[in-house]
């Protein structure tokens, strides 16, 4: 199998277990909530995060966008997870999650330069290249 195709499958995979992470924690969030509960949420963004990572250097991003990608890709599939189930509080905010996610699987699978290129347009806003 080419190195995109695996690259692709283990960004769906990772978005997956993430996904379901998320899920679970929400199942012992109760009021007040486990001590563990803040560390468990910090060490499954963090481990998407840097899994992440990985996968997008497979997709074949410089190691920055791939970092770049990867913490944003965590970032915001952990807000949107939190949004669709306790902000929104639908009924089945699993699906909602995974229709998102499906749909920027897809993006980075058959559009991957062109996403790449946001990423390294948003690290030379912050940190411009020295011209």
């Amino acid at each position: 199998m080419p190195a995109p195709v695996v690259a692709d499958l283990a960004l769906a995979a990772t978005l997956a277990l993430f996904a379901e992470s998320l899920s679970r924690l929400r199942t012992v969030d109760t009021d007040p909530p486990p001590a563990w509960l803040g560390y468990a949420r910090d060490g499954t963004n963090v481990a998407a995060a840097l899994i992440g990572w990985c996968v997008f250097l497979g997709v074949g991003y410089p190691p920055a966008v791939a970092f770049l990608a990867a913490s944003l890709t965590a970032l915001l599939t952990y807000m949107l997870d939190w949004t669709l189930a306790d902000g929104l509080r639908l009924r089945h905010p699993r699906i909602a999650l995974a229709a998102t996610l499906t749909a920027w699987i897809t993006a980075v699978t058959l559009w991957p330069a062109p996403v790449g290129h946001v990423f390294v347009r948003m690290l030379d806003m912050v940190q411009p290249a020295a011209r």
